[in-house]
Parts: C-alpha cells; sequence; structure tokens
C-alpha cells in the first residue's frame, strides 16, 4: 500500500454507487473499500448492496468490508448521560453525534487494528452540489471527494448508475434517522417489517429515559404520527462528517 492508504467509504446511498460504478469501470482503485454497519441501517439498503454493489464490485476483484459498528465503537446511543441521536424537543433539536461516533471513528478504529493503517486518505460520495459538506485535508486522516473532483452532481451519479444497468439506489440512513422527512416515516410505516417497529421500539425506549424526545417532530410520537396529507416535514440537517445519505 502507499504511504497513505487510500480507504473508499461507502455511505451506501446514491453518491457511493456512484463510486462504486467509478471503481468498477476502472476508473478508481482504492487499497480498501468499507461500508460501516450501524447495525441500524435501513433495510432497502441491505437489499441494494447485496443484490447490486458487491456482486459487481466482486467481479473486478474489490472486496467491500461490511464492518459492524458494535465490534468498534466505544458508545451506542448515550455517552455518559448525553444523547448521541439528533432527537427533536419541544425547545429544538440535539446534534448530531451518531455519525462520528458510528462511522468515522469505527473506520478509524478498523482500519488501524485490522490494517495497520497509520494515516489514510478517505474517499467520501460528496458531489459538487454538496459543496458545504466538504472540509480541507488536514492531519492523519484527510477526507477526499472524487466525484467533486471530476464536478459531478446528485443527478450526474444518478445516470451514471442507469448506464450500469443498475437501478436507482435508496436514499440511506438508519432506520430510526430523525433526518427523515415526513414522507419518509409514511413510507418506512406503509411498507411494514421490522424497520418501523424498530423506529417506535426505540422511541419508546427514548422516552422511558427523557419524555420529552421524539424521533420524528416534535410532541408527537411515531405511533400517533397522521400521515395523510402526504405533507414533507424539513429536513434539518445532514451529518456534518459527510459519512451519511451519501
Amino acid at each position: 500500500m502507499k504511504s497513505r492508504t487510500q480507504i473508499w467509504s461507502s455511505g451506501g446511498g446514491v453518491q457511493s454507487t456512484a463510486i462504486a460504478a467509478l471503481i468498477v469501470k476502472g476508473e478508481l482503485t482504492p487499497d480498501l473499500a468499507i461500508i460501516v454497519d450501524t447495525e441500524r441501517e435501513s433495510s432497502t439498503t441491505w437489499e441494494y448492496h447485496n443484490n447490486i454493489v458487491c456482486p459487481a464490485l466482486k467481479d473486478v476483484g474489490v472486496k467491500l468490508h461490511r464492518i459492524r459498528k458494535s465490534k468498534y465503537a466505544t458508545v451506542d446511543l448515550f455517552s455518559g448521560n448525553t444523547l448521541l441521536v439528533p432527537v427533536y424537543t419541544e425547545t429544538g433539536k440535539f446534534p448530531t453525534y451518531c455519525s462520528a461516533e458510528w462511522k468515522v471513528r469505527v473506520l478509524q478504529r478498523w482500519a488501524v487494528r485490522e490494517y495497520g493503517v497509520k494515516q489514510a486518505t478517505v474517499w467520501l460520495g460528496i458531489t459538487v452540489d454538496e459543496l458545504k459538506r466538504v472540509k480541507q485535508p488536514i492531519g492523519k486522516w484527510q477526507n477526499h471527494y472524487p466525484l467533486i473532483d471530476r464536478r459531478m452532481s446528485r443527478g450526474d451519479c444518478l445516470a451514471l448508475i442507469d448506464t450500469m444497468g443498475w437501478p436507482p439506489p435508496p436514499r440511506s440512513s438508519c432506520w430510526m434517522c430523525p433526518n427523515h422527512t415526513k414522507k419518509e416515516w409514511a413510507d418506512q410505516k406503509q411498507k411494514g417489517g421490522s424497520d418501523w417497529d424498530r423506529a417506535v421500539l426505540l422511541e419508546k425506549y427514548l422516552q422511558s429515559k427523557d419524555d420529552e424526545v421524539y424521533l420524528a417532530e416534535p410532541g408527537v410520537s411515531l405511533e400517533n404520527m397522521e400521515f395523510g396529507d402526504g405533507g414533507q416535514m424539513a429536513f434539518t440537517g445532514l451529518c456534518d462528517s459527510g459519512y451519511c445519505f451519501t
């Protein structure tokens, strides 16, 4: 490996799938490829990952390592008394700590422990329509943006994915993420299955610790939400690490 290891960190969504396409086409060659499993990822992400992305990468000799958060993270929902998930309250919204703890630090610990990485360039799926998420490369762990190098937008990513003959990927997120739109919550409930049920149960658990926190909107628990109007709840902020929703 080079002195600075090139690590592609897949978020499992549209932009990351575009990076996978560039790898399959031979335009990018990472030293290591990983996707961190937060163990709360939406089931649609893993369906696409297992059926489309992994087989295509395997055909060109690239292994996409799936790294379980629980093996490398030092915290889960709480760090001491601090809740790491950006839940809603009547007075505002909590900061987002989960992305850094569940993804960024997990990637770093895995790379050091399993591969002895000393310094790395981490490829993230961020496009030109998300320039505010770009961070300057500083220190041992430096971010790099292959899609921005190519001046690609999210629309360009979808077009590239289409040329590969792949279906459009779902947006990657955890099934309990407070950054869901109301429509995404409605779709999750309508689809049924474990994602919605687990989100409802998790909210109840968090409310047993603090009855003023909510996953979807302040003052309204998931099981009591009304979805009939089809309205969109405002998306209130991306994970500032650049690891989620890519």
